[in-house]
């Protein structure tokens, strides 16, 4: 698994080491300028003109120093400041740029368009909208680019947050972004996803040691075989798991049969679905491999009087889910029950709002129950908005659980680990897909292994956005929903695991 930073403990570990190493930073920036022009001269072997924007920060003194060797290789290079460097390593590679003979553009000319622009005006550590010249290098940028020139960030685009992913304006679009040492977690996150095309990430000569141990990791689908072992061929159902689904309600029998499909598909040995009596035939129709438990409903939903049935159904059940297409008519009881059961568990959608609207089911929590909140969800159980998934996501898990904060990637937290998985595709963003991830999710709990909830939750993020990718590329990303995810679950698992 690769590890991800947040540019504040990037920063302050780096200056750290300076203090403690004696090692120059400029020696470290001429690294970095040289892992980002053999990027550029790897990637687009035919470009003749590249032009450099720079900032008057460590980030510009990457561009003086790549503009430099990129003349050296036979490049046309000239570089644009967008203020003058101010940083000692940035004013020296100005110089040496100067002295190499690379030409300074002024930002109002109008020049061709190059081949490419290398984007160095600002850090990962930007936490305003871009102003001034910046901003309208930035702008002259995206128009080049729209033009046909490649645009090529080091680090992370200017205006993109490297804590968040967030995208101020203006922004700038990359088709490809070098990182130093760690991919940024704004990389990964939000709108970091588009705005930093093919990430590169490259080894500048810090050591191991210089960073923190607990750095957030991304799981991807060659991480996940590891994390399965083969199955006997002398197993039976019961070694698989009984996973009991509390879900449905009239009007929302497909989030149940979703759910259930899902956990079919991944491995459970036996499925029951407790769910209103009045939509046991949909459920027996949609999902015939599963179980069916009918409980008492009121408007639709399940029954206050149904809690004893459903304490019952958890004995002997080797995980839970509860949540999809519940409805918030349920009974708080019907969540109790679940938490209090001592299986681990999902807990998803209605059941999630129950938690918010219900201070007592809060001390219920333990890490093996996995929240898995989208942030309109987390933010009814943290109290506040949301706005950095990271960080988030850890306060989801200081509630007592596992957590997994969903979006464009997921990131899955406990008290002791941190993954942002980022497979996946547009066409999930469709109503069920979420059901889906549920069930996936409740078959890997449900089976013994030797992973903790987090790892299972992260293993399933990258299952359910393999199985979105893979759906996409057949039925494509307007036309697919969240039933297609099912049928492509089979391959993406014979991808991954053993």
């Amino acid at each position: 698994m690769r590890k991800l930073i947040d540019p504040e403990i990037m920063r302050n570990s780096e200056a750290a080491y300076f203090r403690a190493s004696g090692v120059p930073s400029i020696k470290i920036m001429e690294r970095a300028a040289r892992a980002l022009a053999d990027a550029v001269l790897e990637r687009f072997p035919g470009a003749r003109r590249a032009f450099v924007a720079c900032g008057p920060g460590g980030n510009g003194g990457d561009g003086y120093a790549c503009a430099r060797l990129l003349r050296d290789a036979g490049m046309d290079a000239r570089v644009y400041p967008a203020a003058p460097a101010k940083s000692p390593d940035a004013i020296a590679n100005a110089a040496r740029a100067r002295e190499r003979g690379v030409p300074f553009g002024e930002i109002g000319e109008r020049g061709e368009v190059p081949d490419l622009w290398i984007d160095c005006i600002y850090g990962t550590g930007l936490s305003r909208a871009p102003s001034g010249a910046a901003a309208e290098l930035i702008e002259r940028m995206n128009r080049d680019r729209a033009a046909g020139t490649r645009v090529v960030a080091a680090d992370i685009p200017s205006g993109l947050d490297g804590r968040t992913g967030a995208r101020f304006a203006p922004c700038a679009e990359a088709d490809c972004t070098v990182a130093f040492q760690y991919a940024k977690c704004g990389h990964l996150l939000g709108d970091g996803l588009d705005a930093c095309g093919e990430r590169i990430v490259a080894d500048v000569g810090f050591p191991e040691s210089a960073f923190p141990d607990d750095l957030p990791r991304q799981i991807e689908p060659g991480d996940l075989q590891s994390l399965f072992a083969p199955r006997r061929r002398n197993i039976h159902k019961g070694s698989c798991g009984h996973l009991l689904i509390v879900a449905g309600s009239v009007g929302m029998a497909g989030a149940a049969a979703l759910c259930t499909r899902a956990a079919l598909r991944s491995g459970v040995g036996l499925a029951t679905v407790a769910c209103p009596a009045s939509i046991v035939p949909i459920l027996q129709a949609l999902a015939p491999c599963a179980m069916c438990l009918p409980l008492p409903e009121q408007d639709g939903a399940i029954a206050p009087e149904a809690v004893d049935l459903l304490r019952a159904a958890l004995a002997g059940k080797s995980a839970a889910v509860i949540g999809s297409g519940l409805t918030r008519r349920a009974p708080a009881e019907a969540v109790a029950a679940v938490l209090e059961s001592g299986l681990p568990a999902v807990i998803d959608a209605d059941a999630l709002n129950l938690i918010s609207e219900t201070p007592a089911l809060r001390p219920l929590l333990r890490p093996h129950h996995v929240l898995t909140p989208h942030p309109g969800e987390a933010t009814r159980l943290l109290g506040r908005p949301c706005a950095d998934p990271i960080a988030d996501a850890r306060a989801l898990a200081n509630l007592g659980a596992t957590a997994v904060l969903k979006g464009a990637s997921r990131v899955i937290a406990d008290a002791r680990e941190t993954y942002v998985s980022a497979s996946g595709a547009p066409g999930m963003a469709r109503g069920g897909s979420g059901d889906v991830y549920a069930g996936i999710l409740g078959a890997l709990l449900a089976e013994q292994s030797g992973r903790t909830p987090a790892q299972s939750a992260a293993a399933a993020c990258e299952l359910h956005g393999l199985a979105g990718e893979l759906a996409q590329a057949k039925y494509g990303p307007r036309a697919m929903n969240s039933a297609d995810l099912i049928e492509f679950l089979p391959e993406a698992f014979r991808r991954c695991t053993n």
